[in-house]
């Protein structure tokens, strides 16, 4: 059996007034570790094709949704959009979807995953309850028991790494899915994780990818992108 082919998103650029995708080498070499091979997608020029060769999928972080996707105008400055790639994951998450396979969300993918299926979002952390999120910020996640996150940590509490100011409030979130980890603090409860019954699917706001470039206090996350590619290889020969 050959190794799972990951379908991984990528970010925009304009340079001298072309766009070229870029993806940050962590999600790569994470994918690359857990026995999976990187499909990148910058584009729906062939998206169908894509969709059909990958085993699994890789919604990685980036700018902001578009707050009118959710029916919202843009309400502070630090909110920057790219409507290009909006475009290009909501196609990319209604086709992925039929198919069954799985999928890992990380930060803007879990964002961009719960406006595809009607939730909302909160447009600047800061703004809405003073908190700090984003740079970076190591903060602890409490974690649902019975969850895939908690089968796959073993633990009820993790050390995480943040880089958002944007998240999904209680009450923002699509009524497929479920929570499976949040954080509570400054009067407020952010939805941390999510997962949809019967759909092999994780999403969590924060970077898994990048737990290695911070301090040792990180719970380790090589298990999220384990389950990714093994039930990639799975799917993978279930469809063959």
């Amino acid at each position: 059996m050959k190794k799972p082919l990951i379908l991984v998103t990528t970010s925009n650029n304009m340079v001298e007034n072309m766009y070229v995708v870029r993806l940050n080498h962590e999600y790569v070499n994470a994918v690359v570790k857990a026995g999976g091979i990187p499909m990148i997608v910058g584009s729906t020029f062939g998206l169908d094709e894509l969709i059909g060769l990958a085993d699994g999928l890789l919604l990685t972080g980036g700018v902001d949704v578009d707050p009118a996707l959710f029916g919202e105008s843009i309400l502070n400055d630090t909110v920057h959009i790219d409507q290009k790639r909006d475009h290009l994951e909501l196609q990319l998450i209604e086709k992925y979807w039929k198919t069954g396979k799985p999928c890992l969300a990380v930060c803007r993918g879990l964002q961009v995953l719960n406006v595809a299926f009607g939730g909302g979002l909160v447009q600047d952390i800061p703004a809405w309850c003073g908190a700090t999120h984003s740079g970076g910020v190591e903060h602890t996640v409490a974690v649902k028991e019975g969850s895939l996150l908690h089968t796959l940590t073993g633990k009820t509490e993790l050390a995480v790494n943040s880089y958002h100011h944007q998240c999904i409030a209680q009450g923002q979130l699509a009524a497929p899915f479920v929570p499976t980890a949040a954080w509570t603090g400054s009067g407020v409860t952010m939805i941390e994780a999510f997962e949809q019954p019967g759909y092999p699917l994780l999403a969590v706001q924060w970077h898994p990818e990048r737990a290695y470039l911070n301090s040792e206090g990180l719970t380790n996350m090589d298990p999220l992108f384990s389950w990714l590619v093994n039930t990639a290889a799975k799917s993978q020969s279930i469809c063959q």
